[in-house]
């Protein structure tokens, strides 16, 4: 079985929704379990969606050159979707 990828408060508050959700004051119940799922969104685009997040924190006000962060063509689309959600 597989499980849903873990990530880092920090790393998952790059999405601005997500920042929302675990930050804001109101009830949001992911913020009281301290877990978030988005089952409209694949476990592929999903894992691809976490890796730019760490990507982003690690690059973000670097001095240095920024790699590509590679999307494969498949999943283009898919991405482009789920971080419009996101807000990523």
């Amino acid at each position: 079985m597989t499980h849903p990828p873990q990530v880092d408060e920090e790393a998952a508050c790059v999405s601005k929704m997500i920042k929302s959700m675990m930050q804001s004051s109101g009830g949001f119940s992911e913020r009281r379990n301290n877990k978030i799922t988005f089952p409209e969104i694949s476990g592929k685009i999903l894992e691809k969606v976490c890796q730019y997040f760490y990507y982003k924190l690690q690059y973000t006000d670097s001095r240095y050159s920024v790699p590509e962060f590679k999307i494969p063509p498949e999943l283009a689309l898919d991405l482009l979707m789920a971080s419009n959600y996101l807000d990523c």
